[in-house]
């Protein structure tokens, strides 16, 4: 069987070709033995080269080639770069070879920029750090340290892994709400369809009757007619609101109020919170493993964590540290949990903060997975009874209307 592959060789050149084996695994096998760190394998070798000709067109008016940059794509990018350095390459060779193999626009031409930057004499991190926002905040910081230790591949290393868990944990929150946010846009369809077109024929069959139409049935036909009159003007008014939280949030006062208001919700906030504290976790333990002090690796963290109440705790964390006090006296706030603050103080007392930062990284991950699955344990029944409801509900009162009226 035929693979094509695409690999990085010892000196972090890309090769491309096909190699003759069994299965993938083996094709693997023997691409390694000539020293080759695989990219892509797929398998078919030439007989698809019209395939891939055809999808590599498509990739190029692809509308997410020319988007900015995900963290996925600068995890790839930050093992490449380390996986050169090792390789031997120099820090100039390697973003060379990263900016001529990546297919995001705007990420090539940030690292163009960086290139141009470090030929002018900048360094690695403050050419990063001139990029802006297109690089999280924790990057040059990991970056400068590696510069000063001789340690840049390692701080690579770390670095990709930092990014893909918080990565991991933004992916877990988010599917999470993807069935609940389903589930009340199919209950807010079927309700429209029945409010809309089923009850307004059903109540044009029971006109004329003589009779008073079951409490029910009246609050159905009632509720009908409202929204067909005013349905309208209730959708732009909720549509209006809905963009103007949204709009609220690009702003440094609304993103305050907002993520003040979801952190203090019962199942969201607590999620925010256990996310937050396990995004606290790593970070302190790479910021300090890879020499930062504590004051530099709390105010690392407020800028890194999203939620602004969290940003709030960990920045007045630090400046506890900068007027003397200890890390678990700053941390001794109302959204720290109680055990966050202990086993600081535990950590500054033995002298091992970097580990146990790393433990409760580890146990805050696990918390963040268990509270997601539990929130969607509970959620999924809870909109079940809602959507079954409302069509419980019109069930019932089309049937009491129908043997009363057939009784009469």
């Amino acid at each position: 069987m035929k693979f094509s592959y695409k690999a990085l060789d010892p000196q972090g050149r890309e090769r491309q070709g096909t190699v003759e084996a069994n299965s993938a695994a083996d094709a693997t096998a023997q691409l390694r033995s000539r020293s080759l760190h695989v990219l892509k394998l797929d398998a078919g070798g030439q007989a698809f080269s019209l395939i891939a000709f055809i999808a590599k067109i498509f990739s190029y008016i692809s509308i997410k080639r020319y988007t900015s940059a995900s963290a996925a794509d600068q995890v790839i990018f930050f093992r490449q770069l380390s996986l050169m350095l090792r390789s031997g390459n120099t820090l100039m060779q390697g973003l060379e070879l990263c900016s001529e193999m990546t297919e995001k626009v705007q990420l090539r031409n940030s690292l163009i920029n960086i290139l141009v930057a470090i030929q002018g004499g900048s360094s690695f991190a403050n050419a990063i750090e001139k990029q802006g926002s297109k690089f999280p905040p924790i990057v040059a910081k990991l970056i400068a340290s590696g510069e000063a230790s001789g340690e840049l591949q390692m701080t690579l290393e770390r670095l990709a892994d930092s990014l893909e868990r918080s990565a991991a944990l933004k992916r877990q929150f988010v599917s999470s709400l993807i069935y609940p946010v389903l589930v009340v846009t199919a209950a807010i369809g079927v309700t429209l369809f029945l409010a809309l077109s089923i009850v307004p024929k059903f109540a044009t069959m029971l006109e004329g009757k003589s009779q008073q139409l079951p409490a029910a049935t009246q609050v159905m036909m009632d509720v009908s007619a409202w929204l067909i009159d005013y349905g309208f003007y209730l959708g732009v008014t909720v549509g209006v609101i809905i963009f103007a939280i949204l709009v609220a949030y690009t702003t440094k006062v609304g993103k305050a109020v907002i993520d003040r208001v979801l952190i203090n919700l019962p199942l969201i906030g607590n999620s925010i919170k256990t996310s937050g504290m396990a995004q606290m976790g790593w970070t302190m333990s790479m910021l300090l493993s890879s020499g930062l002090t504590v004051l530099e690796s709390l105010r690392v963290v407020s800028s890194v964590v999203s939620n602004d109440r969290l940003s709030l705790c960990f920045s007045h964390a630090s400046d506890e540290i900068l007027a003397g006090r200890s890390l678990a006296v700053g941390l001794n706030q109302r959204n720290i949990p109680m055990m966050v603050q202990h086993m600081a103080g535990i950590g500054e007392r033995s002298g091992e903060l970097e580990h146990v930062m790393l433990e409760l990284g580890r146990y805050y991950q696990d918390q963040a997975e268990a509270r997601i699955k539990r929130m969607i344990a509970m959620i999924e029944p809870a909109m079940t009874l809602v959507v079954g409801g409302l069509v419980g509900g019109v069930y019932y009162a089309f049937f009491t209307a129908m043997m009363q009226v057939s009784a009469g």
